[in-house]
Formats: structure tokens, sequence, C-alpha cells
């Protein structure tokens, strides 16, 4: 999870929970028919520590607590995992450029989640392999982190005014684990815009984001699960009482083209809650 650093106070915690249920195989870019009703039920539980350590300088730790269970109904399958997944620790550096508040991040995924030997049919499909059990809780590799962030008040747009965002991020693995496995490349961009409306303390927001992932690869030879491009919209909203601030969002994809047959879910749900205490 990166961040956009700390303005105000020197330590925030803070707990998240991102859900989601995948039961519609898609092909490219069209849903198809799910004759072993499979699904993949996803919670994951994050936990945050984020330090600031001089005005423009600060720390951000979090682990991921990952629930994953996937199933085939007509096998009465089912396969599980929960437990603790990798661990990033970013760097965060705060600046204002041309009106700008930008906040530049950097670190590295660290793997403290369980890694175990991969299993795949015996014959190819396309050159792919295709998988037997797809669940891992880490990479078990050390792969860097990047983002940026901007965000402005807009004064003249609806009074007090909107602040408008921009953000890009990159999850690069660069190496194989110790099983011969790499997890694919990310990168999302995204643009957006918030608001404080009616109630103080209560803000909505609206962001347009763009997500591309390639496919996993072990041994050379690419898995054929996962990696596409999807385009999400993800509606939200903010209330701050005193030092606890409460945040939720659905994102939505209008718009999703996969490297190859797979589940994938209809929306994506995610809330928070975060203190800082001084």
């Amino acid at each position: 999870m990166l961040t956009d650093g700390l303005s105000q106070g020197r330590l925030q915690l803070s707990g998240w929970l991102v859900a989601e249920d995948r039961d519609t195989p898609y092909d490219g870019s069209e849903s198809t028919p799910n004759p072993l009703e499979e699904r993949t039920r996803i919670r994951v539980w994050l936990v945050t520590g984020d330090v600031r350590l001089t005005r423009r300088l600060g720390v951000q730790v979090t682990t991921t607590l990952p629930d994953v269970t996937r199933s085939a109904d007509l096998f009465n399958y089912t396969e599980t995992f929960k437990g603790l997944g990798d661990t990033s620790v970013i760097a965060w550096h705060r600046s204002v450029t041309f009106g700008w508040y930008m906040t530049v991040n950097g670190g590295v995924s660290l793997p403290t989640g369980k890694t175990e030997l991969p299993r795949f049919r015996p014959e190819l499909s396309d050159g792919g392999l295709v998988p037997v059990s797809r669940l891992q809780r880490g990479t078990g590799t050390y792969d860097p982190i990047l983002g940026v962030s901007m965000n402005r008040l807009v004064g003249f747009i609806f009074s007090p005014g909107v602040r408008v965002f921009v953000s890009g991020a990159a999850g690069v693995p660069l190496a194989e684990n110790e099983f011969g496995m790499r997890t694919g490349a990310s990168v999302e961009g995204g643009a957006g815009a918030s608001r404080e409306v009616g109630w103080h303390p209560l803000i909505i927001i609206g962001r347009l984001s763009w997500l591309h992932r390639e496919r996993d690869v072990f041994n050379g030879i690419p898995i054929l699960v996962g990696g596409g491009n999807w385009l999400y919209l993800t509606p939200a909203a903010a209330v701050t009482l005193g030092k606890f601030t409460v945040q939720s969002e659905i994102k939505l994809p209008l718009y999703r083209n996969l490297a190859n047959r797979q589940l994938d879910s209809a929306w994506s749900f995610q809330a928070g809650i975060a203190w800082q205490p001084f």
C-alpha cells in the first residue's frame, strides 16, 4: 500500500480489509460459462504503520494477512490458505512543486509470506503452464516498489474547492524465488478528485485508474493464470472524527482484457480506519 505521507502528526496506525469474490470466468474481455462452478474468495487484512521522521520524510510499513479460498463446487473441491503474507517497507518524501503537493515513494516488498513448490498439469497449453495449485501467500523474493502521487486544491470549482490528484505505482519483481517462480510485474496509474460535502468531516472521492499486470513465470515458462489490463472506476467516502478517519470504497471494472481465461470479479470492496495518536 503506497502512501501520501503525513502532513500532520508524527504517527499513523491503520487497518484495512480488501474483499473480492471472483466467480465469473473471462476470456479476454468476454465472460464465459462456468460449468465447474469455480470461485475464488479473497479477504486480505492490511496492518500499516506510518511514521513522519522529518517535515518531509517518513517511513511506512505494511503487513498483509491474506485469507483466500478457491473452490469448484461441481467436484466438491476446496483449497484454502490464510496467515502472514508479504511485508512492504517504503520511504516517502513530500514536497511542493508549482502548487502541487507531491509524494514520492520507494521501497521493497519483503518475502515474509509462505511460498511452496507450485504444481502444474504435465502438458503445456498454448506454450504455457496450467497450474493445479494456484495459491501462494507471498512472492518469495525481495521486490522493488515505486510510486508517486500529486494533488492540489482547485478553489474556483464548487467553493470551497475540489482537490484533484494523479498517481502512479509499480511493483517489479526482478528474480525467481527458490522454486523457480517469478511473480508478474504490475503497473497502475490513476486520476481523480475529492471534495468536502454537507457535513464538514465527510469527503467524497472519485477515481479512475488503469492497471496492467504481467503473467507469472515458472522457470522461464509463462503461467496461464493472471495477467491483463483493467480500467476501474472507484467511488469512495471518508469521515474524520477527531484523531480517527474511516474510509470505504468500491472498485468497479469498466473494462477488462485478460491475458488468458481466468476468474474475475464484478467489484471489490475496501474499508479501513486510521488513527493518529500524535
